[in-house]
């Protein structure tokens, strides 16, 4: 590449890291070691509803295709992961669901491109290593958002799709990363050297049969209390039913005391 060409590279970078800081990319509190819920909703202007919305992913595609290093790149996926997750917290606070599963979908294709990235990368790579902790915390928050939105198929999907993930980390870097309890209550990540291919398959099925059971749990939860409220309103209904068989009755008993006071009269 001549001289111009790389003047004119670097300023294309430049504008492009200049409008990636206005429309709102994840911010470094990734690098925390307790998993709480510190995905904050998003507040940005564009978020899966805003018309420039793929403009703002196509920036972001642009930021990594030009980032040469492996590393460097595979922590750029690892935020924008996280500004997805973001995104849909917001969307689903407001309802939007259509939004959300849009977010998700988004998160789910950088999932995929997450994966690929790791086969590029040595397995005993710090940033491989930290990417795979990030991935388990990002674990955390949609697990916390599975519980209050049960019924939202891109949100269960996109969880999957971080099961399957945490798969090929596991694979690659030959460790296990996995969330503890402390006795003040903080849930904090532990290395463990992993097991076989066969026992993290398995173990990655056994967390997807358990989640869904606690799915299917809480659906089920839902429709209990919407059973419990279908109940009393009928319950509501029957009693102003009677009551109003009791008007009718107590009027008609007026009548007839009115017409046999008329005949004596």
């Amino acid at each position: 590449m001549n001289i111009k060409g790389i003047i004119k590279a670097g300023m294309i970078l430049l504008v492009l890291g200049f409008v990636l800081n206005i429309i709102g990319v994840a911010t470094a509190s990734d690098a925390t070691e307790d998993i709480v819920d510190d995905i904050e909703e998003y507040n940005g202007s564009v978020g899966p509803n805003n018309a420039l919305y793929g403009l703002k992913l196509a920036f972001e595609n642009i930021d990594e295709s030009f980032t040469w290093n492996a590393t460097e790149k595979l922590g750029k996926k690892v935020s924008h992961s996280r500004l997805r997750i973001s995104e849909a917290k917001t969307e689903l606070k407001n309802k939007n669901n259509e939004a959300a599963e849009k977010a998700f979908e988004h998160y789910k294709e950088k999932v995929k491109e997450t994966e690929e990235s790791i086969l590029e990368i040595p397995g005993n790579d710090s940033g491989i290593l930290n990417a795979q902790k990030m991935f388990k915390e990002h674990q955390y928050v949609l697990e916390k958002l599975l519980e209050s939105h049960p019924n939202n198929t891109g949100l269960l999907n996109a969880y999957n799709n971080s099961l399957e993930l945490e798969n090929k980390f596991e694979l690659k870097t030959e460790i296990k990363i996995e969330r503890i309890q402390t006795g003040e209550g903080k849930n904090i990540l532990k290395e463990a050297k992993q097991e076989s291919e066969k026992s993290v398959k398995e173990n990655i099925r056994d967390e997807r049969e358990k989640k869904t059971d606690e799915i299917t749990q809480k659906k089920q939860e839902i429709k209990t209390e919407e059973k419990k409220t279908d109940d009393i309103t009928q319950e509501k209904q029957e009693i102003k039913t009677e009551e109003k068989k009791k008007d009718d009755i107590t009027q008609e008993k007026q009548e007839i005391k009115t017409k046999e006071k008329k005949k004596e009269d």
